[in-house]
């Protein structure tokens, strides 16, 4: 039985949950915008704690890697690095994205094939982070930049209905909603570490481990140190 923490730092909110074999069965976290390093490993211990478990019991701790707020994700990952020198385990690196799909499935399940699935996050001005699935979680176009005045939203037209969802979605709607009645927007969903569970599993099982010294964030675009 495969014991799994799993950890989201990609947005303003943060949580963490833990899983076995894919079932969340405890979870802990923030809605608004919170200082992570200073809640995220209390969340753990908590866990711990609450489940009667040592660190020593975890296998691996998966992470959302990315995109999302650089700070948060270097939280989110440098935590899971520790604990995993610490027990241990392995690590598990999940793209952002790919959680938010499977968790707004999770939360849908209404919904159903023909479809596609569009997560949006917040990025720069004028400016967001997207990716395109199909409802059955097959990835059409993985996590990518979009910038708003100079995408050309026409050929989304091939996508259709669409759910748009994510805390950046009210940035792009408003150029999808005049392609067609069949795109809704749901500004309700907000990502958590428990979406990651059946993603986290199934990585687990097939072996799709990072290395400790060597996994950085998937940003998708370069960091920039202000002066």
């Amino acid at each position: 039985m495969a014991r799994l923490i799993l950890i989201d730092t990609a947005t303003a909110a943060g949580s963490v949950s833990f899983a076995e074999e894919g079932r969340v069965v405890a979870s802990f976290g923030h809605s608004q915008a919170e200082d992570h390093a200073a809640y995220i490993a209390d969340y753990v211990y908590r866990g711990l704690s609450q489940l009667q478990l040592n660190g020593t019991a975890i296998d691996a701790i998966a992470v959302s890697a990315g995109p999302g707020s650089y700070t948060g994700l270097r939280v989110g990952l440098s935590t899971a690095k520790g604990l995993c020198y610490a027990w241990n385990c392995q690590l598990i690196l999940l793209p952002t994205m790919e959680i938010m799909a499977a968790g707004y499935r999770q939360l849908h399940p209404e919904i159903h094939e023909p479809g596609f699935l569009v997560p949006v996050l917040k990025s720069r001005k004028n400016e967001v982070y997207a990716a395109l699935y199909k409802t059955d979680g097959t990835t059409i176009e993985p996590a990518r930049p979009v910038q708003l005045d100079e995408e050309d939203f026409s050929t989304w037209r091939n996508y259709l209905p669409m759910h748009v969802f994510g805390e950046g979605a009210d940035r792009i709607i408003n150029k999808l909603q005049p392609l067609s009645v069949k795109i809704a927007l749901d500004t309700t969903y907000q990502l958590h570490a428990s979406h990651m569970a059946e993603l986290a599993e199934r990585a687990f099982c097939s072996g799709q481990f990072a290395d400790l010294a060597y996994a950085e964030p998937f940003y998708l675009k370069p960091t920039y140190v202000g002066k």
